[in-house]
This record gives structure tokens, C-alpha cells and sequence, in this order.
């Protein structure tokens, strides 16, 4: 792992620079790339390259700051093109735009490596050299083995150069400017999502297939959840119905004690997609929350349901989600108390 300047010192006077390779892959390709990992191994053990992927971040470090760091100090990006690569909005988003930024000003050698077959041809990187060269795509191989050697024998041919220079030393881990400006990139495709959502809400009549497409992109949003994390408060206070949705998309990712007011709110108030969701993020929060918390959600739930049931509702979809939420919440707490009862 790139540990900053002294480590380019160290290497500059022993004469060894190595290539740092980023990995950027979708956790579903998570064996192709340790697979592919064991092919460079001789390259690793050469001191020819330090592999780093975000596997590699280490527990309570910051990761997002660890990985725009380490996109930015690398001098090799093997972009793990799939079609799960080209859903990630995070892969194929911020790391993919990041990525060909610093192409363009001649940092970086960026390098597309066909996994599985996909619709590449449609994505921005597809003016690059993709590998295997002839376009097949690894799990295409008669001998997935032959097709692995022959990534690894691309990227040797790339590495026996010297790296790009002068290698850019990653900033620092609370350099707010770069978090800042990678934030940026999140906060404007959830926005983007929450402008489909309202167009598609307000210019389609009501309908399986209106529903259908937004479900579509409150699908795409939670898909950021975690990178849009930090932006929760801000998309809970946003006067735009799509932008509250996207903090609801969070919520059903993580939960979060001090957003139950927020989601009670929704449900009751919003129109019936959004609040159908918010009730949602509250049936995910029986399941994900502290137990201590367990009593605030259970109030939350209740005054929920009174809150519906007072509005022209009526025994709707989300009714009956709240309903099977608190059930689901006293079955649950009835079975953490069980077994303090049985020591009594």
C-alpha cells in the first residue's frame, strides 16, 4: 500500500519506482479481480507494481478519502468492465470520471479489462484500448487461464516502462478540498435522479409503468446510498419531492435513530410512491437499528400508523407495511427480552 513521500523518496534513490495499479471493480467481480490479482503476483514480487483496491482500507479510515488518494496517486487504473461495472454509479461514476481526468492531463495509464460481455462500446472509456485485445471477454475463454496470461502479459508490457511522471503523491487523508470536489460528483447525479423522478412523476399519468420507472430510480439512487451518505441532511431538508426520495433511498440502505421524525413525516404527508418508500425505510430499520433504539422506533411506527389512518389513506400499501413493521419490531423484542427472563 502507497504509504506518501518518504516512500517516493525510498524508491527514487534505490533506483525502483514501481507502478501503483488502482483497481476499480464491482464488488460482484470481487473473485475476478483476485483472481486476476494472482496472475500479477510475479510482477508484485518483482517490485514492478503495488497493487491497491478498496479492500485494502483499513477499519475506521475514511473511505472515500482513501480511495479518491489512491486515484490520485496511481499511475495505472485497470478499469474491471463488466456489465455490474457499468450499473455501479460509483464505479462507473466517480471513479471512471476521475479516472479519465487525469488521462487527459497525461498522469495515468488507464486501461479497460473485458470481463464479462457488456455494452462497453456505449461507455465513455470505449475510445481506449480494452483488453483482451481481440474484444472477447474473459469468461468467454474456452481457457479462462490463456485469458488471464494474456491480461497479465499486457499489463507486464505497460509496466516495463517507467511510470508516469513526476508521480503525484496522494493528498492528505483530510484534504477537504478533494472530498469536497469528488462529494460534488455525487451530489450532482442524485440530483439528476431526483429531476427523472419528478419528470417522470408529473408528465406520466398514473400507471404499472410510472411506477415501474420510478421504482427504476429509486433503485439507481440507493445504488449511491453510500456514497450519498454524507448528503442525507442536506436531501431531507431539499423542498424538491425527488431529492427527499433520495434521502429516503439512503435510509433504506442505512439506518438512521434521528431520521424516524423525518420518515413519519413523509409518510404521512407525501404523496403515496415517496411515502410508500419512507415506510419502507422504516420496516429496514426494525432490522438494522441498535435494540436500545428500539422503543423510539416503535413510538415512530405508531404515530405513523395514527397519522395514516387520520388522512383519506385508508387501509393502503403503506398501512399495511407500518402494520407488519411494528409486528416485526415486538416479535423482535420479545426475543431479545426471552432470554434475560430465562436467567431471572
Amino acid at each position: 500500500m502507497y504509504n506518501g513521500v518518504n516512500s517516493d523518496s525510498k524508491e527514487r534513490k534505490s533506483g525502483i519506482m514501481p507502478w501503483r495499479l488502482f483497481y476499480s471493480y464491482s464488488h460482484k467481480d470481487a473473485e475476478a479481480r483476485a483472481r486476476l490479482g494472482t496472475y500479477l503476483a510475479p510482477l508484485a514480487q518483482q517490485k514492478k507494481i503495488v497493487e491497491w483496491f478498496d479492500r485494502k482500507i483499513e477499519p475506521g479510515a475514511n473511505w472515500e478519502n482513501e480511495i479518491n488518494a489512491q486515484l490520485e496517486s496511481a499511475h495505472l487504473i485497470l478499469l474491471l468492465v463488466s456489465e455490474a461495472f457499468l450499473e455501479s454509479e460509483y464505479c462507473f461514476g466517480v471513479e471512471v470520471e476521475r479516472a479519465l481526468g487525469r488521462l487527459k492531463r497525461n498522469e495515468v495509464k488507464v486501461v479497460p479489462v473485458l470481463l464479462k460481455p457488456c455494452l462497453w462500446q456505449e461507455s465513455r472509456f470505449s475510445e481506449l484500448q480494452i483488453i483482451p485485445r481481440d474484444t472477447r471477454a474473459i469468461s468467454m475463454w474456452d481457457s479462462p487461464e490463456e485469458a488471464f496470461v494474456n491480461v497479465a502479459t499486457e499489463i507486464r508490457q505497460i509496466v516495463s516502462e517507467p511510470p508516469p511522471g513526476p508521480p503525484t503523491s496522494p493528498p492528505e487523508r483530510g484534504d477537504a478540498q478533494r472530498f469536497d470536489s469528488s462529494l460534488d460528483l455525487v451530489r450532482h447525479q442524485v440530483r439528476s435522479y431526483a429531476r427523472l423522478y419528478e419528470r417522470t412523476r408529473q408528465r406520466m399519468r398514473a400507471s404499472r409503468d410510472r411506477t415501474a420507472r420510478m421504482e427504476q430510480i429509486v433503485e439507481k439512487m440507493r445504488a449511491l446510498a453510500t456514497a450519498s451518505y454524507p448528503l442525507l441532511d442536506e436531501l431531507a431538508n431539499s423542498p424538491s419531492p425527488g431529492e427527499r426520495l433520495a434521502a429516503v433511498a439512503i435510509l433504506q440502505v442505512f439506518a438512521s435513530e434521528q431520521s424516524l421524525p423525518f420518515l413519519g413525516r413523509l409518510v404521512a404527508s407525501e404523496k403515496p410512491f415517496l411515502g410508500y418508500h419512507a415506510c419502507r425505510a422504516l420496516q429496514f430499520a426494525v432490522g438494522a437499528l441498535d435494540p436500545r433504539a428500539h422503543p423510539q422506533l416503535l413510538e415512530a411506527i405508531q404515530n405513523t400508523m395514527a397519522a395514516l389512518k387520520s388522512t383519506k389513506s385508508g387501509d393502503s400499501d403503506r398501512l399495511s407495511l407500518l402494520r407488519t413493521a411494528e409486528q416485526d419490531l415486538r416479535t423482535t423484542i420479545e426475543s431479545l427480552a426471552a432470554p434475560a427472563r430465562r436467567y431471572d
